[in-house]
């Protein structure tokens, strides 16, 4: 039978059902909602009346959803994105009086790359009002992304990522050997046929799931990695030390002091046909708010200034 308006649901609750649905908290629900948590447990009774169903139970000092909120909860953060972008107009946004916190989650390389850079140019220079918290990329970066704990961060991608969280590719990375400049192979002549004849190192791209070798995945088989790490100074330190000739990618490339020599063979891009790309995440309904393309904007000028500097200093080879 059709409902009257009356009988309707208010789609202010739906708020609220979703910030309980992600906080899992009706207090942490409220305090983002800027509401009481009296408020709050009102509307979840309401919501209980309307749709006969408990919604949520206590479980391990949290409240778990039943099938029933499962099944509502789909899409809905999408959905009420969607009405927000109808009704409200685009926000105006100012750097230079932005006070907000941010908190970015970076993987171990992107860190390690521009560490200098980011609490400069990002932290002070472009956002010097902000209160910026910066974490590690960890496996639970996703769900603190979804659950507001983190809101923006910077990985490679291809990575697995949910459809609530949208990935803003930002410059290409490009697979590149580093080697002491004195290194035997180096002075050889840098022959393919002699790759295999000094022990391999290789940098690891962290993500979600887990660790995995920039080369391990694909084909190289014929390519023993005898040291791998996801830190490219540890990498460095090997090979500026020994015979270690370490297999990296462009941005982990530029932590390379000037005793290294970066070289791109030809042969070694056409054993990677797998585009990898350094990238910046943040939630899908985020997308039109200002500061996130700002802050992307900035991350992607800060790379580009990093490759350019390793391309500067990069051998390219047949």
């Amino acid at each position: 039978m059709h409902k009257t308006y009356n009988e309707k649901i208010n789609l202010n609750y739906l708020r609220i059902f979703n910030a309980i649905y992600q906080a899992r908290s009706t207090t942490i629900a409220a305090k983002k909602l800027g509401v009481t948590q009296s408020a709050v447990s009102q509307t979840l009774a309401k919501l209980r009346a309307f749709t006969g169903d408990r919604l949520f139970y206590s479980a391990n000092n949290e409240l778990a959803p039943t099938q029933r909120a499962i099944i509502i909860n789909e899409g809905l953060n999408e959905s009420i994105q969607a009405i927000d972008d109808l009704l409200l107009p685009v926000s105006f946004f100012d750097p230079e009086h932005f006070n907000g916190e941010l908190t970015v989650a970076v993987s171990s390389v992107f860190l390690e790359s521009f560490a200098t850079e980011f609490t400069t140019s990002i932290m002070f220079e472009s956002l010097p009002n902000a209160k910026i918290n910066v974490t590690t990329w960890t496996e639970n970066t996703m769900k603190d992304m979804i659950e507001g704990r983190v809101h923006m961060a910077m990985n490679f991608d291809p990575i697995s990522t949910p459809k609530s969280i949208r990935c803003i590719p930002l410059t290409q990375s490009q697979s590149m050997i580093v080697a002491r400049k004195d290194h035997p192979w180096v002075t050889g002549g840098m022959q393919q046929s002699e790759f295999n004849q000094y022990p391999l190192g290789g940098c690891l791209l962290p993500d979600t799931l887990e660790s995995e070798s920039l080369f391990q995945s694909r084909d190289f088989k014929s390519f023993d990695l005898k040291y791998r790490s996801a830190s490219m100074s540890v990498l460095n330190c090997l090979a500026k030390h020994s015979d270690i000739l370490a297999l990296t990618e462009t941005l982990s490339a530029s932590v390379c002091d000037n005793d290294m020599v970066c070289i791109q063979p030809q042969w070694l891009n056409d054993k990677l046909p797998n585009k990898i790309n350094h990238a910046f995440y943040y939630l899908e309904k985020n997308h039109h708010v200002p500061l996130y393309k700002f802050s992307a904007d900035i991350v992607k000028k800060v790379i580009e200034d990093k490759l350019e500097q390793v391309r500067s200093r990069t051998l390219i080879i047949s």
